[in-house]
């Protein structure tokens, strides 16, 4: 008996779309994008694809000039060349904890490369150093709004690791470190997370109800303010956010600008508000002419 034509196509396996296939449709390579892709993996295929060329297309050099324990983040001689075209020339990156950095610069002039260039680790930056830099919303999964954010796992095994490393250190730097990192696995415990989460969460405008919807369930705009919100329950050393009131109603822009003006260790922000920045800020990094200016 000849096998069922539906049955027959629910066992195929996943079938890379060639460039003759659908690569107008898709408007990537094959090795990219699988002919079962729903529209949305598709287009995160895509994303992931163009950020990956545009990382090859960079050239970063710099040297450390701070200590290789230190909490602050220093480069001298500080380089950026995309695909040839020089964004920054022997310039001085300084980026210190406990400051809440605001990036300004003309429209083209290489912002958002530079947070990539941090978020990426293209420079080396020290491993006890951890980076969350949002870029794009979360998945549209089955898994809760709050799930999504209180998945931790990985980040909260780095911490632990670097908890054990610090242990063995005398210095008051690895000690007031360590403490942070403590600080932040106490947050992370299953007796304080969901309140964090959902307190995070109520804060960008999600209630109760909308707390327990699969993300699949929500818009692009709102799976990006879940994104967010898991940002701030990590709560990284370096946090890199660009243009993160772009999806917010008012009540959650005055929410966040609350939450951010009390972050504690490095924060640098890209955004096209001036009030935003100066209720978060306390110092400006003025991108221009390859440089980089500091107020």
């Amino acid at each position: 008996m000849a096998p069922d034509k539906k049955q027959k196509g629910r066992n195929k396996k996943s079938i890379p779309v060639t460039k003759k296939d659908d690569k107008k449709a898709n408007g990537t390579n094959g090795d990219v994008v699988t002919a079962d892709m729903t529209e949305e993996e598709a287009l995160c295929a895509k994303l992931d694809e163009e950020a990956r060329i545009n990382a090859e297309a960079r050239a970063c050099t710099g040297s450390l000039a701070v200590h290789p324990r230190s909490r602050d983040i220093k480069f001298s001689n500080f380089s950026i060349t995309f695909f040839g075209s020089e964004m920054l020339q022997d310039t001085m990156l300084e980026l210190n904890c406990g400051r809440r950095y605001g990036l300004l610069g003309a429209n083209g002039c290489g912002k958002s490369s530079l947070l990539s260039v941090l978020g990426n680790r293209e420079v080396p930056i020290p491993d006890h150093i951890d980076i969350f830099h949002l870029t794009r919303e979360i998945p549209a999964s089955s898994k809760s709004a709050i799930q999504c954010v209180m998945e931790v796992d990985e980040e909260r095994i780095k911490l632990e690791k670097m908890a054990d490393a610090l242990v063995e250190q005398e210095d008051d730097d690895a000690q007031e470190q360590l403490m942070d990192i403590y600080d932040r696995l106490d947050e992370m415990s299953a007796d304080q997370a969901e309140a964090k989460a959902s307190r995070i969460l109520h804060g960008l405008g999600f209630d109760k109800d909308m707390q327990q919807k699969a993300a699949k369930d929500f818009s692009g705009g709102w799976r990006m303010r879940i994104a967010l919100a898991r940002a701030l329950f990590v709560k990284p050393h370096l946090l890199l956010l660009d243009e993160p009131t772009n999806h917010l109603d008012l009540d959650a822009c005055v929410w966040l600008e609350e939450e951010l003006k009390t972050y504690k260790r490095i924060l640098v922000i890209i955004s096209h508000s001036q009030d935003f920045l100066n209720g978060v800020c306390t110092n400006i990094i003025h991108m221009t002419q390859k440089r980089l200016k500091y107020y």
